[in-house]
């Protein structure tokens, strides 16, 4: 994948103090189109589905939600957190402002972590972005298959 001015431009945007305080590469100073194609090559590997990846994390965020924001035990194997805080972010995609808030996803089987956000399964999904590395809001598709059921996120045959 070549890295296009559009691009360039996205990735301005990710960077610390533009739409978010820490931004959404990490300490990666790769070009974002590196960052895309070696996580799109990952995610073929793995047969993953980004599309299902989204809906996975959306459901546990759904059933792990807590009107007290408390940790919930969700499939007696994951503990997490959901978070919500006022205001939306931009998508530095430009497609759209997403509400604020995380979830914090610890595995209580294999003791990995994951961090997302509404905006995270954004640019996950429809960009096949899965954060770049060192940033809080990577998602790391191998850990993936650890933590979550592989027939739930890989591409139907």
């Amino acid at each position: 994948m070549k890295q296009t001015p559009e691009l360039d431009r996205i990735q301005e945007k990710m960077r610390p103090g533009v739409l978010t305080l820490k931004g959404f590469l990490g300490h990666d100073d790769r070009k974002l189109a590196d960052i895309l194609e070696v996580d799109h090559q990952t995610v073929q590997r793995l047969q993953l589905d980004t599309a299902r990846i989204a809906a996975c994390l959306q459901d546990l965020a759904e059933r792990g939600a807590d009107l007290m924001e408390q940790e919930v035990l969700v499939d007696n194997r994951y503990l997490i957190k959901v978070r919500d805080d006022r205001g939306k972010i931009p998508s530095p995609w430009g497609d759209g402002l997403f509400e604020k808030g995380d979830v914090d996803l610890i595995d209580q089987k294999t003791g990995k972590t994951l961090k997302w956000n509404r905006l995270t399964l954004r640019l996950l999904e429809a960009h096949g972005f899965f954060g770049g590395y060192g940033s809080e809001y990577r998602i790391d598709p191998e850990a993936l298959v650890e933590i979550l059921d592989p027939a739930t996120i890989t591409a139907q045959s």
